[in-house]
């Protein structure tokens, strides 16, 4: 089978376009222009009612188109939007910075995700947690909705649900805390010859925020809220969805040291079905994604080809759920709560109170 995957994979590697690359992120810095516009000329709505009602679709909608640029900035940071590595840093670095990702930073221990995926030990991530480490709440719905509204952002500020060892493989004694932030060059999740790296991310993403308060300045107070800040909830929440639907599953194995090779927890991915419009705007990310875990370089233009000739040589390999994205996310908030230990192959449980 591993020959056979190569196979395919080979076919499609190496293939990265940079004019390709730049149309896409052309036309979804167009979509999100021109809807800013269409929004623009309805507002302000004439009731809190109509205010309350424009401020969400407006939300919903432009933080949906941002998670398709969130995407090529991912894209970017493997090597998949051009062949060239200074082009990727460039466009990763703008795009992820303008959505508050800190570019190189979230790279590196996103790649090790890549190289220890569903890895108990050294992934990173969404690592399960063992029971006595979970929070005692048994509603699936608040544990979802908060994952939703602030998962994203506290995972790169202090590092939940991140790793269980530093970068020097030691055990992380203080979870929880600044001390693992991504913002913080001096944090342990870094290897020493990332901290300027981690200090040009800050840099650009400084920068970012200057721009959005400026609005606030330019235009009155609450402008970036409105017009940055509630959609860019909404991008989070979609990376959290993404991130949390495409490695668990009460049925999808995590590995310990003892357990674990490179090929189980790439082939550990779930590739879920979205509505046609959304997996387009977010060029496939979450449709394709076992491919992406098997060769993160190949653009998202030639991931459906590629993986549709996967499939019949993954077999029962391949992961696939159609179930709806909303009832599968919070599905997944009530059964997969915790593993019993970080040894051996080992599968989400429920927590019983």
């Amino acid at each position: 089978m591993q020959n056979k995957i190569n196979e395919i994979l080979q076919k499609y590697m190496n293939k990265q376009n940079i004019f390709t690359s730049i149309s896409y992120l052309v036309r979804d810095i167009c979509i999100s222009v021109t809807f800013t516009y269409i929004a623009k000329t309805h507002y302000p709505p004439p009731t809190t009612i109509m205010f309350l009602l424009w401020i969400f679709l407006y939300s919903s909608i432009q933080g949906t188109i941002w998670t398709g640029l969130w995407v090529l900035g991912h894209e970017c940071g493997h090597g998949a939007f051009s062949k060239n590595k200074q082009i990727n840093d460039i466009f990763g670095l703008c795009i992820h910075s303008f959505l508050l990702v800190p570019y190189y930073s979230w790279q590196y221990t996103h790649n090790k995700h890549h190289k220890y995926t569903n890895h108990l030990v050294l992934g990173e991530s969404h690592v399960p947690a063992i029971k006595k480490e979970i929070l005692n709440v048994n509603s699936s719905f608040i544990i979802g909705t908060l994952k939703l509204l602030l998962g994203w952002p506290i995972y790169l500020l202090f590092n939940n649900t991140g790793g269980r060892v530093d970068a020097n493989n030691n055990k992380i004694e203080n979870n929880n805390s600044l001390e693992l932030s991504h913002f913080n060059p001096k944090s342990v999740i870094f290897p020493t010859n990332k901290y300027n790296f981690v200090v040009i991310s800050d840099i650009f993403i400084i920068i970012q925020l200057f721009a959005v308060f400026s609005m606030d300045y330019l235009y009155g107070f609450g402008t970036s809220f409105i017009w940055y800040w509630c959609p860019l909830v909404v991008t989070n929440g979609w990376l959290v969805v993404y991130t949390v639907l495409q490695h668990t599953d009460k049925n999808i194995p995590h590995y310990g040291v003892d357990t674990f090779t490179w090929l189980k927890g790439a082939l550990s991915t779930i590739d879920r079905k979205y509505p046609y419009i959304i997996d387009e705007m977010h060029h496939h990310i979450g449709t394709t994604h076992v491919l992406h875990h098997l060769c993160y370089s190949i653009p998202h233009y030639y991931a459906k080809q590629a993986t549709e000739e996967l499939i019949p040589i993954l077999g029962e390999n391949y992961h696939y759920d159609d179930t709806n994205i909303i009832i599968a996310f919070f599905k997944t908030m009530k059964e997969c709560r915790y593993v019993d230990d970080i040894i051996g192959t080992q599968y989400y449980k429920t927590k019983c109170i």
